[in-house]
């Protein structure tokens, strides 16, 4: 059965690429500011910086989200979306 994906709800997904964003950002932030708390020789920043720049990072993802939900409904429009085929899996008896 073919499926075709018309829309993409712009804040969701912004919304859902912040959130993915986030997640990959965390072990990198853990890693420098456990750099910072073992005092490791690391450059001349602070901590504020670090923070700011993991959540630089979340609103950048955010805010591109947004931009490619958009960019794909104008496209898709015109164009009719991406197909894509899917089978139905039956469920387990009961």
């Amino acid at each position: 059965m073919k499926k075709r994906v018309k829309h993409i709800a712009v804040a969701q997904f912004g919304k859902m690429l912040a959130a993915i964003y986030f997640v990959i950002s965390l072990p990198i932030l853990a890693i420098v500011l456990l750099a910072f708390l073992t005092g490791l020789d690391m450059p001349s920043i602070g901590v504020g910086v670090v923070v700011m720049v993991a959540v630089a990072y979340i609103v950048i993802g955010y805010l591109s989200g947004m931009l490619s939900a958009w960019i794909y409904n104008v496209v898709a429009a015109r164009l009719g979306g991406i197909e894509y085929t899917v089978n139905e899996i039956a469920s387990p008896a009961k």
